[in-house]
């Protein structure tokens, strides 16, 4: 029989206070990536140059046809400004975005692993209280990606124990 999963949130507490610590681990690291591009930009601006102030030209090449000296009509490349751009303007925003999109996956993996450390825990507790609760033959079953296998192998092997010593005292309870 094969365990589907119904709910990747089993544990909330546990699970957001993972997912949690993912992010701000990652927030971290992303807050320091941006500190040093900052400080790339401050220090080369301490050097003489200003590449938060300098700008960029954005151009379009476009083809104009002219006459030659002999009259003939020819098509050369002519470069238009479309607009110009101070640096910071181009740099800023693709960093942005690269930080939400990584705090956005990193969320969703922080998730998806929880739920491989909280499914298994919830499983072992819930065959551990059936097991208090008098039902005979319970052994912890996990899927094959969860973490947690050998407490699971170490759990069972326990029950076969108890269930072993049970029948050998006769012990109805």
């Amino acid at each position: 029989m094969r365990n589907k999963r119904k709910s990747y949130v089993i544990d909330r507490s546990f699970q957001y206070r993972l997912i949690g610590t993912f992010l701000l681990s990652t927030l971290f690291a992303l807050t320091l990536f941006t500190a040093g591009t900052v400080l790339f930009y401050w220090a080369s601006s301490m050097v003489g140059d200003n590449l938060f102030q300098e700008f960029i030209d954005i151009n379009k090449q476009v083809y104009v046809t002219i006459e030659d000296e002999n009259g003939e009509a020819v098509r050369v490349p002519e470069t238009k400004t479309i607009r110009r751009v101070k640096r910071w303007e181009i740099i800023v925003p693709p960093i942005l975005i690269n930080n939400l999109l990584v705090m956005i996956v990193t969320g969703i993996i922080g998730l998806f692993y929880s739920h491989r450390i909280v499914g298994p825990v919830y499983r072992i507790n819930r065959d551990l209280q059936r097991v208090l609760d008098g039902e005979a033959g319970v052994s912890v079953n996990l899927r094959g990606k969860d973490q947690f296998h050998a407490l699971a192998v170490r759990v069972n092997s326990l029950l076969e124990s108890f269930y072993t010593l049970k029948a050998r005292t006769g012990d109805p309870e």
